[in-house]
């Protein structure tokens, strides 16, 4: 899939503004491939955003960084995203999160959920349906149920 980028002089204004500013995304993937495009068509939304390829690198930015909006990879090389997911959620780290996997499964969704993502996307995937799904969060969200039981204990 090609990303096409707008010159600087025909950019709109932000595609989703969050509480008045730019959203910030967090992509956490270890495929460069992918993680390019995402990064390009983000930027091209004017979206800012920052990618980390595995779990040590994310809890580093993640630690000194208040994100909108947090992208996983459900597998990252020798670490697992849903086991990431769920770290954030028990460290209250309360944005939406979209876990994104090549194994489009009921399992893997269920498991997903488990995780405490508040949203499922199954590669390959269009760039549209990823925007798409940042709005419909960025519309509906709150802290799911179990992100909710997280912050009680």
């Amino acid at each position: 899939m090609r990303v096409r980028s707008r010159p600087q002089s025909a950019r709109r204004t932000p595609l989703i503004l969050w509480k008045g500013k730019t959203v910030r995304i967090f992509i956490v993937e270890d495929d460069e491939r992918i993680v390019g495009f995402m990064k390009r068509g983000l930027e091209a939304e004017d979206f800012d955003v920052d990618i980390a390829s595995g779990k040590s690198k994310a809890f580093e930015l993640i630690e000194g960084r208040t994100y909108d909006f947090i992208i996983i990879d459900i597998f990252l090389g020798p670490d697992d995203g849903r086991d990431l997911c769920h770290s954030l959620r028990q460290r209250r780290v309360g944005s939406p999160i979209l876990i994104m996997t090549a194994k489009c499964t009921p399992e893997t969704e269920r498991v997903s959920k488990a995780a405490c993502a508040d949203a499922y996307l199954a590669k390959p995937f269009a760039f549209e349906d990823l925007v798409a799904t940042i709005a419909r969060l960025r519309r509906s969200y709150s802290p799911s149920d179990l992100l909710k039981e997280v912050h009680a204990k």
